[in-house]
């Protein structure tokens, strides 16, 4: 008898698509979404489309730490969206083999490395902390980030303070920044899309 039960569990486990097996020993959140199996850096890898700003975290060095153990909350830049960071900054921040300026070749890593820390936030915040109030987060550069979404909006974020080190050399957008796109949740975090960088 225990033999045949062994051999119906074994044959429905079987039946049982890979996914839903793996789903199983996963976490669950507050509505039901399946926390991935990934940390925010891979998450963001697979989703795609976010290669630019992936890149700067690399040249920035900032890789290792998104992939340990956290928590973070990642404001990160869609492609589209690195490309409104101004041109002399991105050349400035970042490696080039044109030109005879030195530092212009290397990149200025300090300065890119302001750039990339302001778009992270120790902890995990997702969209349900923002709503319908204002809450300042604290970046790893220091600064300070308003976070707010009124009543049925999005999520906005804005660099209120600069009591950090701020990249330099650009002023920061009159309008807030906003989600972009929905969250992704992580095993150390959360990814919010922005669409426009958040700098000072």
């Amino acid at each position: 008898m225990t033999s045949r039960r062994l051999m119906l569990f074994g044959a429905c486990a079987a039946a049982l698509p890979l996914p839903a097996l793996a789903q199983a020993n996963r976490p669950v959140v507050a509505g039901g979404s399946v926390l991935p199996a990934t940390n925010v850096v891979d998450s963001l890898a697979q989703a795609g489309g976010f290669n630019s700003f992936l890149e700067y975290a690399r040249q920035a060095g900032a890789i290792e730490t998104l992939r340990g153990p956290g928590p973070f909350t990642l404001f990160a830049l869609p492609d589209p969206a690195v490309e409104l960071v101004p041109i002399a900054l991105r050349e400035d921040m970042m490696p080039s083999t044109g030109g005879s300026n030195q530092q212009r070749q290397q990149g200025d890593i300090v300065r890119l490395q302001a750039f990339v820390n302001m778009h992270i936030v120790e902890g995990r915040y997702t969209v349900a902390d923002f709503a319908e109030r204002r809450v300042n987060l604290r970046t790893r550069n220091g600064n300070t980030l308003e976070v707010f979404s009124p009543a049925g909006g999005a999520v906005q974020i804005r660099v209120i303070g600069d009591s950090g080190f701020g990249v330099g050399g650009a002023n920061g957008y009159p309008n807030p920044a906003m989600l972009a796109g929905p969250q992704i949740l992580a095993t150390n975090g959360t990814v919010m899309p922005v669409n426009q960088p958040l700098i000072m």
